[in-house]
């Protein structure tokens, strides 16, 4: 009697186990994955060949979920859009296709990319020299 108790017991125990193994493992597969950046940037379809370099400051201005990326040049401003994957964060800092903040607002910057012609980039009122960035540099950086 004592042995079919303590069996019942481990078999018990064995499902209580085995229902919380389950459990959790469909609330990892149904959890949200993270958003890289939360909100959304410009973006240039397509691959995007570098044909030039921009440095400045970077400025930047939220309209609803999108941020809206600039830099000062001479007598006028370049307004930004990025290949794709580039993202923001809610502190508008700018986040690279692997989703690590690379720069925030006012970061003196390096920007290799494409020029293009005088306008403004989808969902940002400014207007400038269009710029498709494909890769950002501070300064000191190597």
């Amino acid at each position: 009697m004592a042995r079919n108790h303590r069996r019942r017991t481990i078999v018990r125990r064995a499902l209580v186990v085995a229902a919380l193994v389950l459990a959790l493992v469909v609330v990892a597969v149904l959890w949200p994955s993270p958003t890289p950046g939360g909100l959304s940037v410009a973006t240039a379809p397509g691959k995007t060949k570098p044909t030039g370099v921009l440095q400045g400051a970077l400025t930047a201005a939220r309209t609803g979920d999108r941020v809206c990326y600039s830099v000062p040049t001479r007598g006028s401003r370049a307004v930004l859009r990025f290949a794709e994957g580039w993202t923001a964060d809610s502190r508008l800092g700018l986040r690279d296709p692997a989703g690590l903040v690379v720069a925030q607002p006012g970061d003196e910057v390096v920007l290799l990319g494409a020029p293009s012609s005088v306008g403004t980039v989808p969902g940002c009122p400014t207007r400038g020299r269009i710029w498709t960035v494909t890769t950002l540099r501070l300064p000191t950086q190597g």
